[in-house]
């Protein structure tokens, strides 16, 4: 995704450039209308190109965005994923053993305390447990 957005970033960026040097000026011939009017040969601004610059560079901002978006996203993105604890498997910092995972748990009728499935008392209350 990082290399996507650095793309359409990119990309963006040089329409956006290539915008910014466009023409909107249009070549005008001398006109001669007789009775000694005339008009000199010029450049005047075509509406146009004004919208196709205009437009070019609308589009080249939403690229941008968009790229810098997914750029963004793609910094946060995890390097490396975390290494995964299978059980009874000693911890790298506390040097203590991961408990074995309960198949089956028992409930407290009175506490609500999730115990071992086997243990007939609970631990925080002491109420007995149903089997």
């Amino acid at each position: 995704m990082k290399a996507f957005g650095s793309i359409i970033l990119a990309i963006g960026l040089a329409l956006g450039a290539y915008s910014m040097t466009m023409s909107v000026a249009v070549d005008v011939p001398a006109q001669d209308f007789g009775y000694g009017v005339k008009t000199p040969a010029m450049q005047v601004a075509n509406i146009d190109r004004i919208t196709q610059r205009q437009n070019a560079m609308i589009f080249s901002g939403i690229l941008s965005v968009v790229g810098a978006i997914l750029l963004g996203f793609g910094a946060m993105a995890p390097k490396v994923s975390p290494p995964v604890l299978q059980a009874d498997t000693p911890l790298p910092t506390l040097g203590r053993r991961v408990p074995a995972i309960p198949t089956h748990v028992s409930i407290c009728p009175k506490c609500r305390h999730m115990g071992d499935g086997n243990a007939t008392v609970c631990a925080r209350c002491e109420s007995q447990l149903k089997k």
